[in-house]
């Protein structure tokens, strides 16, 4: 098993979050398969999974995004699909299925899209590619140490608690867990 594979039968919501990141390193890589090669190498060492896999799994995510023209921005569909998949379990979280805590953690969590749709000029709609995007700023500003302050901080909670419910419902509806 790959860690990729790993993060997406652990949390699923971190596992998009993990292929966004691969998708970036793959473009700041410049697609250099050296680059890719050692980056999977290391991970397998500090992770524990097969290099070998590792190896060609990125660099199919590399050669994913050069068929589907996603050289300078944009998510393959290896990242789409399980973005579509979320939109349908929040939905279905919200509906048939009447998860009260999940609906609980969205509704914690609406104020902060509402901002973050407001101070943004994405045009996403559906609220789980948004809470997407907010986690992904969040986590890029982390990395670079950059302050936060501490209302925006608040915010970034209540998405975490709405993506742990949202992995939660995946685990349940998905794997049965």
């Amino acid at each position: 098993m790959i860690l990729a594979d790993t993060k997406k039968e652990e949390h699923v919501v971190e596992y998009i979050l993990f292929l966004w990141q691969i998708e970036d390193l793959v473009r700041a890589a410049k697609f250099n398969p050296e680059v890719l090669e050692n980056w999977a190498e290391e991970t397998a060492l500090r992770e524990g999974t097969d290099p070998e896999k590792e190896k060609a799994w990125i660099v199919g995510i590399a050669s994913s995004m050069r068929t589907q023209g996603k050289e300078e921005s944009g998510h393959t569909t290896d990242v789409s699909e399980p973005l579509v998949e979320l939109a349908h379990l929040h939905e279905m979280l919200l509906g048939p299925t009447e998860d009260l805590r999940y609906k609980e953690a969205f509704d914690v969590a609406k104020p902060m899209l509402k901002e973050l749709k407001k101070n943004t000029s994405d045009s996403t709609e559906h609220p789980v590619e948004q809470l997407l995007i907010g986690l992904y700023g969040w986590l890029l500003l982390r990395m670079k140490k950059q302050a936060i302050s501490a209302e925006s901080e608040a915010g970034f909670v209540a998405f975490r608690n709405w993506a742990n419910a949202l992995a939660k419902g995946h685990l349940k509806i998905y794997y049965g867990k």
